[in-house]
C-alpha cells in the first residue's frame, strides 16, 4: 500500500462528511449553520459592476437580514460589509479570493449556504430577488419558515 491511498481515503471521508473546503479555508466556517453569506468580489467598491450589485443588495436589506444573508465585499483593500463597515477579522481578501478562485481584477458574486457549500456564482450583478428566491427554495429555509 502506498502513502497516497490513506490520503485519498481521508479526502473521500471529508467529502462524505460534507466538509466545504472553500468556506472553511476562507474563514467563513464561523458562519456555517448560522447564515448564508453573500460574497461580492471586485477590484474596488467603485467598480461599475460592484456599485450596481451593492445598490441591488442595499435595496433588499430587510429581505437579506430575514434570510440570514450577510453581505461581504472583497476588494484589493480588504473585506467590508454591505454598509462599508469592517468584516470579521477571520475574513481576509486573499483567503476568500484563493478559496473561491477569484482574481484581484475580477467581479464575482458567490452565495454560500448554511452548509458551507457554494449555491450560486455569477460574473455579473444578480438581482437580490434572485438570491432570496434561491434561498427560499432551499430545504433548510423551508424548515425555518414553518
Amino acid at each position: 500500500m502506498t502513502r497516497i491511498a490513506p490520503l485519498a481515503w481521508l479526502g473521500a471521508a471529508l467529502v462524505a462528511a460534507g466538509v466545504a473546503a472553500p468556506a472553511a479555508a476562507a474563514g467563513l466556517d464561523a458562519f456555517r449553520g448560522k447564515s448564508r453569506p453573500v460574497v461580492v468580489f471586485a477590484p474596488s467598491r467603485e467598480a461599475p459592476a460592484v456599485a450596481d450589485q451593492l445598490k441591488r443588495l442595499a435595496g433588499a436589506r430587510e429581505a437579506l437580514t430575514e434570510r440570514e444573508m450577510p453581505v461581504f465585499v472583497v476588494t484589493t483593500r480588504g473585506v467590508t460589509t454591505l454598509s462599508g463597515g469592517r468584516a470579521p477579522a477571520t475574513l481576509t481578501a486573499a483567503g476568500l479570493r484563493q478559496a473561491y478562485g477569484v482574481k484581484d481584477d475580477a467581479f464575482a458574486i458567490v452565495l454560500v449556504g448554511k452548509d458551507g457549500g457554494e449555491k450560486l456564482r455569477s460574473a455579473e450583478p444578480v438581482d437580490a430577488a434572485k438570491l432570496t428566491g434561491l434561498v427560499d427554495e432551499m430545504p433548510m429555509r423551508k424548515q425555518e419558515t414553518r
